[in-house]
Protein backbone atom coordinates (compact mmCIF):
# COMPACT_ATOMS: atom_id res chain seq x y z
CA UNK A 1 0.00 0.00 0.00
CA UNK A 2 1.39 3.43 -0.91
CA UNK A 3 1.22 5.70 2.13
CA UNK A 4 2.09 9.39 2.52
CA UNK A 5 5.00 10.66 4.59
CA UNK A 6 4.23 13.81 6.62
CA UNK A 7 6.02 16.76 4.94
CA UNK A 8 7.18 18.40 8.21
CA UNK A 9 7.79 15.49 10.58
CA UNK A 10 8.72 12.76 8.10
CA UNK A 11 6.48 10.33 9.97
CA UNK A 12 4.95 7.61 7.79
CA UNK A 13 1.22 6.92 8.03
CA UNK A 14 0.69 3.43 9.42
CA UNK A 15 -2.19 1.47 7.84
CA UNK A 16 -4.32 -0.73 10.07
CA UNK A 17 -4.66 -4.44 9.44
CA UNK A 18 -0.96 -5.16 9.03
CA UNK A 19 -0.77 -4.21 5.35
CA UNK A 20 2.73 -3.64 3.98
CA UNK A 21 3.34 0.11 3.65
CA UNK A 22 5.52 1.77 1.01
CA UNK A 23 6.35 5.39 1.95
CA UNK A 24 5.76 8.05 -0.69
CA UNK A 25 6.38 11.80 -0.64
CA UNK A 26 3.16 13.57 0.40
CA UNK A 27 2.84 15.71 -2.76
CA UNK A 28 3.25 12.73 -5.07
CA UNK A 29 0.87 10.65 -2.98
CA UNK A 30 -1.76 13.44 -3.16
CA UNK A 31 -1.35 13.63 -6.95
CA UNK A 32 -1.96 9.87 -7.24
CA UNK A 33 -4.80 9.77 -4.70
CA UNK A 34 -6.60 12.90 -5.92
CA UNK A 35 -5.68 13.54 -9.57
CA UNK A 36 -6.45 16.97 -11.00
CA UNK A 37 -9.58 17.26 -13.08
CA UNK A 38 -8.14 17.12 -16.57
CA UNK A 39 -9.23 14.90 -19.35
CA UNK A 40 -6.86 12.57 -21.10
CA UNK A 41 -9.21 12.18 -24.04
CA UNK A 42 -8.48 13.97 -27.29
CA UNK A 43 -10.45 17.10 -27.98
CA UNK A 44 -13.15 16.80 -30.61
CA UNK A 45 -13.54 19.19 -33.49
CA UNK A 46 -10.94 21.46 -35.00
CA UNK A 47 -8.85 24.29 -33.66
CA UNK A 48 -10.53 27.64 -33.07
CA UNK A 49 -10.34 30.21 -35.85
CA UNK A 50 -6.98 31.98 -35.94
CA UNK A 51 -5.14 29.27 -33.98
CA UNK A 52 -2.41 27.53 -35.91
CA UNK A 53 -0.82 24.19 -35.15
CA UNK A 54 2.70 24.36 -33.78
CA UNK A 55 3.55 20.75 -34.57
CA UNK A 56 3.82 19.35 -38.08
CA UNK A 57 1.39 16.78 -39.33
CA UNK A 58 2.71 13.24 -39.41
CA UNK A 59 4.09 12.21 -42.80
CA UNK A 60 2.12 9.74 -44.87
CA UNK A 61 3.93 6.72 -46.27
CA UNK A 62 4.69 6.88 -50.00
CA UNK A 63 3.05 3.48 -50.62
CA UNK A 64 0.52 1.34 -48.83
CA UNK A 65 1.76 -1.21 -46.30
CA UNK A 66 2.92 -4.54 -47.68
CA UNK A 67 4.12 -7.28 -45.35
CA UNK A 68 7.52 -8.79 -45.97
CA UNK A 69 7.22 -11.96 -48.04
CA UNK A 70 10.49 -13.26 -46.63
CA UNK A 71 9.27 -12.86 -43.05
CA UNK A 72 6.00 -14.55 -44.02
CA UNK A 73 7.89 -17.55 -45.42
CA UNK A 74 10.46 -17.93 -42.66
CA UNK A 75 8.24 -17.40 -39.60
CA UNK A 76 6.03 -20.52 -40.02
CA UNK A 77 9.07 -22.57 -41.07
CA UNK A 78 10.52 -22.17 -37.57
CA UNK A 79 7.39 -23.38 -35.74
CA UNK A 80 6.23 -26.96 -35.15
CA UNK A 81 2.77 -25.99 -36.43
CA UNK A 82 4.11 -25.93 -40.01
CA UNK A 83 3.76 -29.70 -39.96
CA UNK A 84 -0.02 -29.29 -39.89
CA UNK A 85 -1.36 -30.02 -43.40
CA UNK A 86 -3.28 -26.76 -43.84
CA UNK A 87 -0.30 -24.57 -42.82
CA UNK A 88 2.18 -26.68 -44.78
CA UNK A 89 0.03 -26.21 -47.89
CA UNK A 90 0.10 -22.43 -47.50
CA UNK A 91 3.81 -22.46 -46.78
CA UNK A 92 4.56 -24.52 -49.89
CA UNK A 93 2.34 -22.33 -52.10
CA UNK A 94 4.11 -19.15 -50.99
CA UNK A 95 7.55 -20.64 -51.63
Amino acid sequence: MLVPVHPQTGAMWRPSGGAMAVPLEAGLWAELAFPPHRTRLPAVGGLPTGVERDDPLSPHPPTRFRPSGEAFRHTPARTPAVREPWLRKIHDLVR
